[in-house]
């Protein structure tokens, strides 16, 4: 047991060394960060009051300066030293001004000197020699040649270019009239051919809704024949039927009545006998009646058998019935095509009117063509003769300037080269010559002027007597100052209305004139010095100041 305390204690007193070390060491880290602070606070205190001190020092020194400065004669001293610096400040700022005006100046005046020196440089790069010069002169002289050969020659081709357009647009123009034309008659044949398609087409289509209802009425005969047939049969054997009974009951009823008789009684039996007699002979014409109208359908058919002639009888009959139904419906096709061609009877009449009215509007048309054409025609032949009498004209004044230019002496090598081998007078070149005879005209007058003047005394104009004789007096003697425009101002502002302004009319306009100028506008001519409104008081206050 006090082995086992032994070790507890041990650990507990190694534990509170360690802790009594940690503490230690924490005590004296403790100990060294207060003295560091305090140092550090010690320190900032000294700097502190460094800088208080300094500060005491430069508030003194400041207050003493400011109280120096309120004195008079620092006053003074400011004021002047404040207009020198603003005098040197504006003296600055022009001076600036006319360092940036002199270097504008400059930069403008290299510029052109560059510009100059650039073009003094072309130039002389440009400068040829005489003999160049006179090489140059002669070809710009042949390829000027050259060039209104040239331009004469395209000018005449352009004219044959443009006469032949003419002609092919005149002839296109008339192609087009006549296209037209062929248009508007090609659109109503091809109207009129659908109208007569549609017209076959609704024919076709009635015909073939016809046949269709005629088929459908045959196949109707067809069966109410048959059923027809088969009736007559079934009537037929319900008849014989019928006879055959009627037969036994008629045996019967005679057999019961000559059976029921008692006595015979001869008047009667007699009477009896000759109606029998006459019955008889009454069906044995009968017979010999049917006998000879069966020999001679025989004979006139040739066929000697009953039941031929009977089954050719029905069949005939059957074919009649057939073409009596045909026949009624021609009959009813006939009447409607006869309706039919009405309409269209009536539809042709009114076609050939219009094409009646048509053709009269066709040729009032081409009466009228025709007019304008011989009225154009005659134009043409008047503006013909029109231009006949003009070239004789022209060839004569042509001709006239020619003699004129040879008569006058003039000279035409100057236009040589313009006109070529053509040295007559032309329409083309006549502005040429005019421009000489011009010329010569004018040197002419010229020397004749100045001889006449070197040669005649000075002689008086004709309009000398017209001239004033009195002496017209200044404008300023006449009216010594114009208006004052602040009178003027004032009178016109004396006007003004308060209603609505509407312009005057010529009336009210021509009484205010007459109004104004029986006024005396005297007073208003005068300067502005001397007026008398308080406006000019001012301008003159302004002007004095």
């Amino acid at each position: 047991m006090a082995y086992r305390q032994q070790p507890v204690q041990d650990e507990l007193e190694t534990m509170a060394e360690t802790e009594l070390s940690r503490l230690k060491r924490q005590y004296r880290i403790m100990e060294n960060d207060r003295a560091t602070c305090v140092e550090d606070a010690r320190l900032q205190l000294r700097n502190q009051q460094n800088r208080i001190d300094r500060l005491e020092y430069e508030k003194a020194e400041l207050v003493l300066a400011i109280k120096t400065a309120k004195s008079k004669s620092f006053a003074r001293k400011d004021t002047e030293m404040d207009e020198k610096l603003r005098c040197l400040l504006e003296k600055r700022a022009k001076y600036i001004d006319m360092i940036e005006n002199e270097k504008r100046q400059i930069a403008e005046l290299d510029e052109q000197i560059g510009k100059l020196s650039k073009e003094v440089g072309s130039l002389k790069s440009k400068v040829r020699s005489d003999t160049q010069l006179r090489d140059l002169a002669v070809r710009h002289s042949k390829m000027v040649f050259m060039l209104e050969n040239r331009v004469e020659v395209a000018t005449k081709r352009f004219n044959l270019v443009v006469a032949e357009n003419a002609k092919l647009r005149a002839e296109i123009e008339t192609l087009l009239k006549e296209r037209a034309q062929f248009t508007i008659m090609w659109n109503k044949l091809i109207g009129q051919l659908n109208t007569g398609k549609q017209i076959i087409n609704d024919l076709i289509e009635q015909a073939t809704i016809t046949f269709n209802q005629r088929d459908e009425e045959l196949n109707k005969i067809q069966a109410l024949r048959e059923r027809g047939i088969r009736d007559l049969n079934s009537h037929t054997s319900e008849m014989c039927e019928l006879k055959r009974t009627l037969d036994n009951e008629m045996k019967l009823q005679e057999f019961l009545g000559v059976k029921g008789q008692y006595r015979e009684m001869a008047d009667l039996n007699a009477k009896k006998e000759a109606d029998r007699q006459a019955k008889r002979e009454e069906k044995q014409n009968k017979i010999e009646a049917f006998t000879h109208i069966l020999q001679t359908i025989k004979q006139f058919t040739g066929e000697q058998e009953i039941d031929k002639l009977t089954a050719h009888f029905v069949k005939q009959e059957e074919e009649n019935f057939a073409l009596f139904s045909y026949v009624n419906e021609l009959n009813d096709e006939l009447e409607s095509l006869q309706l039919r061609m009405e309409q269209l009877t009536a539809a042709i009449d009114e076609a050939r009117v219009q094409n009646v009215h048509h053709d009269q509007e066709q040729a009032e048309t081409l009466e009228k063509i025709t007019k304008q054409l011989e009225e154009q025609t005659a134009l043409a032949d008047t503006a013909e003769e029109d231009l006949t009498k003009c070239n004789d004209v022209m060839e004569k004044l042509l001709q006239g300037i020619d003699a004129l230019f040879k008569s006058i002496g003039c000279d035409n090598s100057p236009i040589l080269e313009l006109l070529g081998d053509n040295t007559h007078v032309t329409m083309s070149n006549v502005m040429l010559y005019l421009g000489i005879i011009e010329k010569q005209i004018t040197e002419m007058f010229h020397k004749i002027y100045w001889v006449d003047k070197a040669t005649k005394p000075p002689q008086l104009r004709l309009d000398e007597s017209r001239k004033p004789r009195l002496k017209v007096p200044a404008l300023t003697r006449i009216v010594p100052t114009q208006p004052c425009a602040l009178c003027v101002e004032e009178e016109q502002m004396q006007f003004v209305s308060e209603g609505l302004e509407a312009p005057l009319t010529r009336a009210e306009a021509m009484q205010k004139l007459r109004q104004r100028l029986e006024d005396d506008y005297a007073e208003l001519l005068h300067n502005v010095s001397g007026c008398h409104l308080p406006a000019a008081r001012k301008i003159m206050q302004r002007r004095y100041q």
